[in-house]
C-alpha cells in the first residue's frame, strides 16, 4: 500500500494540476518507500531534491493558471505555496547539512499538507473553473471545453 494513495477524490477537474498532483504524490511516495527500506541518505537526498524542486514547478504553474482565471483567493494561495516552500526549504537544508532526518513525523506533516491542501484549497480554485468555464489549457493543449 502506497503511503498516498491517489484516487479521483484528489483530482480538481483540471487536467494540468491534476497531472501534477499525482507527480507530487508518486514521489513523496518514493520518498516514503526509501525512508522505510533504509535507503542511504545520498538517495534520499536526491528524492527530498526532486520532490522539493517539482513543488516549486509546481506552484509557479498552478499560480500561472489562477491568475489566467482571475482566481480571487490567489493571494492566500501563494501565501500558503510561499510557507511550505519555505518551511521544506529549510528542512532540507538541515537533512543536506544532517542535522535532521526524514522522521514518521516529517512524512506525515508532508502528507497532510498536500492532501489537505489538494481537498481544500486547490479544489475552491477546481470549482471557481468550473462556474466559469471557458478554455481550461492542458498538458496536450487541449482545453475541457473540447
Amino acid at each position: 500500500m502506497s503511503f498516498v494513495e491517489w484516487s479521483e477524490e484528489l483530482s480538481i477537474g483540471i487536467p494540468q494540476t491534476d497531472e501534477e498532483h499525482h507527480h507530487l504524490v508518486l514521489i513523496l511516495n518514493e520518498l516514503d518507500d526509501a525512508k522505510r527500506v533504509g535507503k542511504g541518505s545520498r538517495v534520499m537526498a536526491e528524492i527530498l531534491d526532486r520532490l522539493v524542486d517539482y513543488t516549486v514547478v509546481h506552484f509557479q504553474s498552478e499560480e500561472k493558471l489562477m491568475e489566467e482565471y482571475g482566481f480571487p483567493g490567489i493571494e492566500l494561495h501563494r501565501t500558503q505555496h510561499q510557507q511550505l516552500v519555505d518551511k521544506v526549504a529549510r528542512f532540507q537544508t538541515r537533512f543536506h547539512s544532517r542535522r535532521e532526518r526524514i522522521t514518521n513525523e516529517v512524512m506525515d506533516f508532508l502528507k497532510y499538507w498536500l492532501t489537505n491542501h489538494i481537498l481544500v484549497d486547490d479544489m475552491a480554485f477546481g470549482n471557481h473553473v468550473t462556474r466559469n468555464p471557458r478554455s481550461v489549457p492542458s498538458r496536450t493543449g487541449q482545453s475541457l471545453d473540447s
